[in-house]
């Protein structure tokens, strides 16, 4: 009996303990559904805004909004570092013609001095590869024969993004504007500036701000402002020519500065003085070619190539030409039926007037020849110039990628080109601006193609 009692008592218990919970859980989903219901209905709250502001670095330090440091990284490259204090996004332009000024200031009212403490450096651009300088300012030139079509403008981003309340590192790559005096290293702040107020010389401030805007080779610029800031000739440069400079290098500055010297006021030398008598061609064709060799002559004035304007060559005499130029000799001759080919013998000189053979380059095009114009054999001069003497050929690959070496053997700092990136005829063209790769030089490019076969076009501004 007892036995009995018990069992009916556990079982009231548990269908006690049942229902209770029973209630107890839908009191809990009632709640839960009440409080999606509520919530459902309240709005909810709209993100923060963030407004993006393009700002130059030196206001927005002066205003409050940017915390600036610019310390020491050797004899080639500044360090920045840069703290957003305001309540935007910044995009902190970084404009031709800065200086990092020496906080033990070498001379900053003169431009340049031999005494104590460190050196003061100009500056480069953000988006600047190994070995280039300044922003490359127009120089996606028209392509050959297109010469109605004007050069573009567009150039690699001039600005760096820091968002709100974060800091953003970089390395700016810059010359040396007081030859002989100690490499800042880390330890050493500067003050950037203008160069306007870093020196009260015209040469000084025309020579950096054009330099930083068409872009060049690091070594151009560095042997450019050497002189012009401390007197340094261009033959103690060449004789001690070596990593920072090459004599091909040392030679384009000297041309470079003989074309600041001429110029007349303003703020950028005349680009137009820079290309000037840069690339001589003479065509020439064998036999009863001659007559269209004359007719795509005549056509060919006026055109670019290599980005800059042809100059006729019209004697058998070598031209007359101030170092650095390239002199190109084309030789039309016999070939198959709807096509056109011939050879190109290059020279060139980095002394005025001494030239000396560069090599020789085979072109084809699928015009013929009687219907071939001044615009088509440009183009394929321009190809076959670029092929033959700025090379490219694997030095890493990767899953997707690859690494190019691209050899650059013009007497010119080769500013932009593009490659043919991968073997066949079909394989894509990849452009790369701003590449800055001086004569005798050469620069590692990344690509996403398994390889490159040939460079098709090579553009160069004279620097």
């Amino acid at each position: 009996m007892l036995w009995r009692h018990l069992c009916v008592a556990r079982a009231r218990l548990a269908s006690g303990l049942v229902v209770g919970l029973m209630l107890i859980g839908g009191s809990f989903a009632a709640a839960q559904t009440k409080d999606k219901s509520v919530s459902a209905s309240e709005p909810s709250a709209p993100p923060v805004e963030v407004t993006t502001a393009t700002v130059d670095i030196l206001e927005a330090g002066r205003a409050g909004d940017l915390n600036v440091v610019a310390k020491g990284q050797g004899q080639d490259r500044v360090h920045l570092t840069l703290h957003n204090r305001s309540t935007r996004r910044l995009n902190v332009v970084v404009p031709p013609g800065l200086v990092a000024a020496s906080a033990v200031g070498q001379g900053a009212a003169g431009g340049g001095g031999r005494g104590g403490g460190f050196q003061s450096m100009g500056l480069g651009s953000v988006a600047n590869r190994e070995g280039a300088f300044g922003e490359f300012h127009g120089t996606g030139a028209p392509a050959p024969g297109l010469q109605s079509i004007a050069a573009t403008d567009e150039t690699l981003s001039r600005h760096v993004t820091v968002p709100v309340g974060e800091t953003i590192e970089l390395s700016i790559p810059a010359v040396c504007l007081n030859y002989g005096v100690t490499s800042p290293t880390p330890r050493d702040t500067f003050k950037l500036m203008d160069v306007a107020d870093f020196s009260s010389n015209p040469r000084v401030r025309k020579a950096l701000r054009s330099l930083a805007t068409f872009g060049t080779s690091q070594g151009v610029a560095q042997a450019v402002m050497w002189h012009v800031c401390n007197d340094l000739s261009f033959e103690e440069m060449a004789l001690q020519a070596g990593k920072v400079m090459n004599p091909q290098q040392v030679a384009l500055a000297a041309r470079f500065v003989a074309e600041l010297d001429a110029s007349a006021s303003g703020e950028l030398v005349d680009p137009a003085a820079v290309t000037r008598d840069r690339i001589f061609v003479q065509v020439l064709g064998e036999g009863p070619l001659g007559a269209d060799a004359r007719r795509l002559s005549r056509q060919l004035d006026g055109m670019r190539l290599l980005g800059m304007p042809i100059r006729l060559v019209e004697s058998d005499q070598l031209p007359a030409s101030g170092a650095p130029a390239l002199y190109l000799r084309i030789i039309l001759s016999d070939s198959k039926t709807g096509e056109t080919s011939g050879r190109i013998m290059a020279s060139s000189c980095t002394e005025p007037n001494s030239w000396l053979p560069l090599g020789k380059a085979a072109f084809r095009d699928t015009s013929s020849l009687s219907v071939l114009d001044g615009a088509g054999l440009a183009k394929a001069i321009d190809r076959a110039v670029a092929a033959a003497f700025v090379t490219v050929k694997p030095a890493r690959r990767s899953v997707g990628s690859t690494t190019l070496r691209v050899e650059n053997r013009l007497p010119f700092t080769v500013t932009g080109l593009t490659v043919k990136a991968g073997t066949s005829s079909g394989s894509p063209a990849v452009p790369f601006q701003g590449v800055g790769v001086g004569p005798n030089r050469w620069v590692l490019l990344p690509i996403q193609a398994a390889t490159a076969s040939l460079v098709e076009r090579v553009e160069a501004n004279g620097l």
